[in-house]
C-alpha cells in the first residue's frame, strides 16, 4: 500500500479475514466523508470490497436498488457498486459506466470476484504463486510483496528492444516482469479460497456489429451525455487542452454545460502544452476566449528540464513508453497538482474510435475496394492523393497492398513468412547481443484486415489505445489526480462504431461525424484544421546537442551497457550515425535510456 500511495494520498485502509487481505489508498473524488471509507462492507456484512475508479451512472443505479429494497449510508458511487454486485452478482458489471478495476470477497463462501472496465482505462495485475494469488493497480506493488523472484521478461525486452516500438509486442496479458501479467481489458476474474484463478471475457468491441447504420447526427447528444456523466464530482475539475478537436470539443462542451463563463462561480483550469515543433496558439486562443477558461501553460519546456523526469517517469510505469511525448503527459499532470486539482478531462480515446489518424484514410479506402464501391474509391483516392501531394496511382497502390494482406490474412505460410519478414528487418537487431536474440521470436505477422472498422477495433483492443491509457493513468495518478476519459463512454464508443463510412473519415477529413456535431459549439478555427499534432517534443534534435552527454551517461555507460543485451560498439556506430545527421536513431536511443533506468530501479527493487 505504501508503494502505491500517489494513488490514493487521502485515506487508506486494511481488511483481513481468513484466506483473504484487502489493502485500499484512496483519492476522494465522490463523497469527502468517512462514509466513502475504504475497504467497505455491504450492508449485509457479507461482501467487502476494495474499488479503483468511478462508476459514473451511480446515481441512476442507487435509484434502481433502492427500488429493490437497498438502502445507503453514503453518496458516492463504491457503495452503489457492491450494492450492485450483491443484487446482480458477476452480470452487475453489464449495467456500469465508467472505468474500474474491483475485487470483491464473499465472507461467506471466501470466493473472491474481481473485474476490469470494458476498455482498460483503469489497470489491474495479477501474479499467481505457490503461495497466493496478488491483485495490485500498479507491478511494482506486486513487485515489493516478493512473493516470488521478480525477474525481467526476456522475450518481452527482446522484441521491444528489436522492433523498437510498443506495438510490435503481442497482444497479450503479458507484462515487463516475468510472471506477473495485467488483467485484460473487459475480463472478471473468479478466485477460489485456494487460489484457483478463473477468467471470464465479458466484453469486447469485436462482439459489436459492423451495421453501419448509426447516426451520425445522435452522436453530439451522446457525447453530451458523456461528457455530463462524467462532470459528477465532490471535487473541482479541469481539463487537458491543445489546439485539436478532441480537447477543444470537451472544453467548450464542459463550458456549456456548466453554464458558460457567466454562470460559473470558479474558474475551469485548462493545462497546455506549447512548443516550437508546432503551432496551435490560434486554436487556443480561440477556445480560451469561447470558454473563458484558466489557461496554465508548461512552463519550462527545455530538454533538460523533460529528460530530469525520466527516472520518476519510469518509477511511476513500472514499464516502458512509446516516446519523450509521455514525458510532456507527466509534467501536465504535475502543473495541474500544483493547481490543487483532482480530477481532469481527457481526450483521449477520440482518435481510435472516431478515425483521427491520418492512415485511416488508407483503411478507407480498402473498405471502399472490397465492398465493390468503385467510383467512390476513386474518388476518394483523388482527394487523398491530393492531400498528400502524391499521384493517385501511388495511393492505389498501397491500397492493392493492404488489400493483399487482407485477402491472405488466413493462409497461415503467408502470415509466418511475413513475421520472419518483419523480424529480420528489426531495426534494433544491430544493437543487441546474442544472450538477448536468443528470446526473440518472430514479430507479429502483418497480415491483417485493413477495413476500416476492423482496423479500428484493432487500434482499440491491441495498440495504441491500450498503451495511450497506461501512460494517461500512471501520468496522472504519479500526482494523485484521476484522468477521466469522456470518449470512451462505451455507449458512445459503440455507437461510434457502428457508424458509417462517410461519418469517420471522408473528403479529407478525419472524426467527420465529432466535427458535424461540434461546428457552431467550437471556434471554426479547430473545426476547419486537418493537421493532427500529438506531444511532439525536438527529441531528434536534443540527442544531438543539448542532451548528448546526458545520453552517452545512460547507454554508453549506464545498466543497459552492462547488462550483456546490448553491444556497446554498435550502440557507438548509431550514435555517430544519428550525430551527423546519417540517420534518425532517436526512437532505439531513447529506448535505451529507458532500459538503463528500468534496470537501475529493478536492480534496487523499485524502493
Amino acid at each position: 500500500m505504501d508503494t502505491i500511495r500517489h494513488r490514493g494520498p487521502d485515506d487508506s485502509g486494511v481488511h483481513v479475514e481468513g484466506t483473504s487481505a484487502l489493502g485500499f489508498r484512496r483519492l476522494s473524488i465522490l463523497d469527502l466523508t468517512a462514509a466513502g471509507h475504504q475497504p467497505m462492507l455491504s450492508g449485509d456484512g457479507r461482501f467487502a470490497m476494495v474499488f479503483n475508479g468511478e462508476i459514473y451512472n451511480y446515481v441512476e443505479l442507487r435509484a434502481e436498488l433502492r427500488a429493490l429494497g437497498h438502502s445507503f449510508r453514503s453518496s458516492g458511487d463504491s457503495e452503489v457498486l457492491l450494492a450492485a454486485y450483491g443484487q446482480w452478482g458477476a452480470k452487475c458489471v453489464d449495467r456500469l459506466r465508467g472505468m474500474f478495476a474491483f475485487c470483491i470477497v464473499d465472507r461467506t463462501s471466501r470466493a473472491v470476484f474481481a473485474a476490469r472496465d470494458r476498455f482498460g482505462i483503469k489497470p489491474l495485475y495479477l501474479q499467481e504463486t505457490a503461495e497466493g494469488v496478488l491483485l495490485a493497480s500498479e507491478i511494482k506493488a506486486i513487485r515489493r510483496a516478493a512473493l516470488r523472484e521478480a525477474r525481467p521478461n526476456l522475450p518481452r525486452f527482446a522484441q521491444w528492444l528489436a522492433d523498437g516500438r510498443m506495438d510490435a509486442l503481442p497482444n497479450s496479458a503479458e507484462t515487463f516482469l516475468e510472471g506477473v501479467e495485467q488483467v485484460m481489458p473487459g475480463t472478471t476474474l473468479t478466485i477460489s479460497p485456494t487460489g484457483v484463478v478463473s477468467r471470464q471475457r465479458y466484453y469486447s468491441p469485436d462482439w459489436i456489429p459492423e451495421t453501419g447504420a448509426a447516426s451520425a447526427d445522435e452522436f453530439g447528444a451522446l457525447l453530451d451525455d458523456a461528457i455530463r456523466l462524467h462532470l459528477r464530482s465532490d471535487v473541482p475539475i479541469g481539463v487537458m487542452l491543445s489546439g485539436g478537436m478532441d480537447s477543444v470539443s470537451l472544453t467548450c462542451r464542459f463550458s456549456a454545460l456548466t453554464g458558460g463563463p457567466e454562470a460559473r462561480t470558479q474558474p475551469i483550469h485548462a493545462f497546455c502544452y506549447t512548443a516550437d515543433e508546432f503551432d496551435e496558439l490560434s486554436q487556443l486562443q480561440d477556445t480560451v476566449r469561447a470558454t473563458g477558461v484558466s489557461q496554465h501553460r508548461v512552463s519550462d519546456s527545455s530538454a533538460e528540464h523533460f529528460w530530469g523526469l525520466l527516472p520518476k517517469l519510469i518509477w511511476h510505469h513500472d514499464e516502458p513508453v512509446q516516446g519523450t511525448s509521455a514525458l510532456v503527459g507527466f509534467e501536465l499532470y504535475r502543473l495541474a497538482a500544483s493547481h490543487n486539482i483532482r480530477v481532469v478531462l481527457s481526450g483521449q480515446g477520440a482518435d481510435e474510435t472516431l478515425a483521427g489518424y491520418p492512415n485511416y484514410f488508407d483503411n478507407l479506402l480498402v473498405s471502399l475496394a472490397l465492398s465493390g464501391r468503385l467510383p467512390a474509391l476513386l474518388q476518394q483516392a483523388t482527394i487523398i492523393a491530393r492531400e498528400r501531394k502524391l499521384p493517385r496511382t501511388r495511393v492505389l497502390w498501397f491500397c492493392a497492398q493492404l488489400m493483399r494482406g487482407t485477402l491472405m490474412r488466413g493462409i497461415e505460410p503467408y502470415r509466418a513468412l511475413s513475421a520472419r519478414r518483419r523480424t529480420a528487418r528489426s531495426p534494433g537487431l544491430r544493437m543487441l547481443t546474442p544472450d538477448i536474440t536468443s528470446h526473440l521470436a518472430p514479430m507479429q505477422a502483418l497480415a491483417v484486415n485493413a477495413r476500416l472498422g476492423p482496423t479500428l477495433r484493432r487500434s482499440i483492443t491491441e495498440y495504441p489505445l491500450p498503451l495511450y491509457l497506461r501512460v494517461e493513468d500512471r501520468n496522472s495518478m504519479a500526482h494523485s489526480i484521476e484522468s477521466r476519459v469522456p470518449f470512451l463512454d462505451h455507449v458512445l464508443v459503440e455507437h461510434a462504431l457502428q457508424m458509417p463510412l462517410e461519418a469517420r473519415v471522408w473528403d479529407g477529413w478525419t472524426k467527420r461525424a465529432l466535427r458535424e456535431a461540434m461546428r457552431g459549439r467550437i471556434p471554426d478555427s479547430v473545426v476547419a484544421r486537418r493537421v493532427k499534432f500529438g506531444f511532439p517534443t525536438g527529441v531528434r534534435k536534443w540527442f544531438s546537442t543539448s542532451l548528448a552527454s546526458h545520453l552517452d551517461d545512460l547507454v554508453l555507460r549506464g545498466a543497459a551497457a552492462t547488462s550483456g543485451w546490448v553491444d556497446v560498439g554498435a550502440v557507438r556506430s548509431m550514435l555517430a550515425e544519428h550525430r551527423a545527421g546519417a540517420a534518425d536513431h532517436s526512437t532505439m536511443l531513447f529506448n535505451l535510456a529507458q532500459l538503463s533506468v528500468w534496470l537501475d530501479w529493478h536492480q534496487r527493487g523499485w524502493e
